[in-house]
């Protein structure tokens, strides 16, 4: 484990930051004009009717000691706008755009998404950032029976059919993700786009996951395991949700020590990947400068914690919650950025 966080200070065109509710009032207090969006999870920390900016209130129950907001912002000033459901948020080289479906909306999961993502594409497109590089989807069971499929199947079959739709042939084209399960709610989706691609990244050790067999469902979660990104002279790898998954067979079910390790292991290798192949001087796991984790069951969150303490750096800013994953079997996944600078 690194004895200290990355030294790399240059201010990216977005940021991202975990902030109790003092400290995201005085950063807003401070210059809302660059403030991206507020990704709110739990009991919401303040009202957010009328906030101008991308947001969501998830209900996934945060397992940290403090309650923190998920906030993004950029090194300058923003313009908010809406179109349609989408309230958005740019700059000169990103967009940053959200989604909030109701309880409602989100029971047709297949064809909710269907019409989010449609809507997503067409927007990023107008605006002139056409190139998705990282997207998030929360919605309530996750794992719940369908009519023959689960939800996370239905959603899968809606996004394959708007991104074949727009696409045609959409495997170069896909973003890294993350779908997750919530206690309850609606549909959450907020997504990062950028005027210049990224390029998407997959992991050696795992089956691209378009490409999965057809036990996982009529059509195959359309997503990247990660996306590098070049800012200047610096790069970010956004790495989707990774579990303990290797080729397409979840590993270790009922092991959480287990199950962290895998997971690591795949954190690791696809960081390691890209230094590889891409020429990227990324310094493996201690390259990780946000986490995100989701645990299936609170009670496992002391193991958990201290399996990720003996690899990553606890001081590596992490933002803990309570999910449902999307196989049953799986007790975890976790997310993250990590980031290097060019050579």
């Amino acid at each position: 484990m690194a004895g200290s966080l990355s030294s790399i200070a240059t201010p990216l065109p977005l940021e991202v930051d975990y902030l109790t509710l003092p400290e995201w009032e005085k950063r807003l207090q401070r210059d809302p004009s660059t403030v991206l969006a507020e990704i709110h999870f739990g009991t919401a920390l303040r009202a957010l009717q009328g906030v101008g900016h991308p947001h969501a209130l998830i209900d996934m129950a945060q397992l940290g000691p403090v309650p923190l907001i998920e906030v993004w912002s950029s090194r300058a000033t923003v313009s908010h706008e809406r179109s349609g459901a989408i309230q958005f948020a740019r700059n000169d080289e990103i967009l940053f755009g959200s989604l909030n479906y109701t309880e409602a909306d989100a029971r047709d999961i297949e064809a909710t998404v269907r019409r989010a993502y449609h809507d997503i594409l067409i927007l990023i497109e107008r605006e002139g950032f056409p190139n998705l590089l990282r997207i998030w989807n929360y919605f309530p069971g996750i794992t719940r029976d369908a009519g023959g499929l689960d939800r996370y199947q239905c959603f899968c079959r809606g996004r394959f059919e708007a991104l074949e739709g727009f696409y045609g042939d959409f495997d170069r084209r896909l973003p890294s993700a993350s779908a997750v399960g919530t206690q309850g709610g609606g549909l959450a989706i907020y997504f990062i786009a950028a005027r210049e691609a990224g390029q998407h990244r997959e992991n050696p050790r795992q089956v691209s996951a378009y490409h999965y067999p057809p036990q996982y469902g009529p059509k195959s979660p359309s997503f990247a395991r990660a996306t590098l990104k070049r800012w200047g002279d610096d790069y970010s790898l956004y790495i989707s949700g990774t579990a303990s998954i290797v080729g397409h067979q979840s590993l270790h079910p009922g092991d959480v020590p287990s199950q962290v390790e895998e997971t690591l292991n795949n954190l690791r290798v696809l960081i390691d990947s890209t230094v590889r192949e891409e020429g990227v001087a990324f310094a493996g796991l201690d390259s990780l400068q946000r986490l995100k984790i989701y645990i299936r069951d609170p009670r496992h969150l002391a193991l958990v914690q201290r399996s990720l303490d003996k690899v990553i750096d606890p001081r590596v800013p992490r933002l803990t919650l309570q999910a449902d994953i999307c196989r049953t079997e799986l007790l975890l996944e976790i997310e993250g950025i990590a980031r290097a600078s060019g050579t």
